[in-house]
């Protein structure tokens, strides 16, 4: 019996508040989704950091010439296409993907193509 009267509360009471809502959650309309472009475990993440967010715009022909970053980088490619040279090796970086770069890695990025690229990259520079 109590659990039978629970049972109606919770429908009267999901009725009320819940039509509504349900309407409203099933109405189609703009969404927002979520894709993991990288997932990686450090062991080299320096505490404390200066974090700096940029937003890197590549004309086509640019480049950086050979340098290194005093702390690990994300790069999440945003559009366009770039070439990264290191020590180890060449790799091409492509809009959707995104990259961990080590601290004091000595690297040349180059926009080789005929359009422009965009890059968000993510420096985690350690303080003194």
């Amino acid at each position: 019996m109590q659990y039978t009267f629970f049972v109606a509360l919770l429908l009267l009471a999901g009725g009320a508040a819940g039509f509504p809502l349900g309407v409203a959650v099933s109405q189609t309309g703009p969404q927002m989704r979520v894709q993991i472009v990288m997932q990686k475990h450090v062991a080299d993440l320096p505490l404390p950091s200066n974090i700096e967010v940029r937003d890197d715009h590549w004309d086509p022909g640019a480049e950086t010439g050979m340098h290194e970053h005093p702390g690990p980088v994300i790069l999440v490619v945003i559009e366009g296409e770039l070439v990264e040279e290191t020590p180890g090796g060449r790799s091409v970086l492509r809009a959707g993907q995104a990259f961990w770069r080590p601290a004091r890695e000595t690297h040349n990025v180059r926009n080789t193509s005929a359009r422009p690229a965009r890059v968000l990259a993510v420096h985690f520079d350690p303080t003194p």
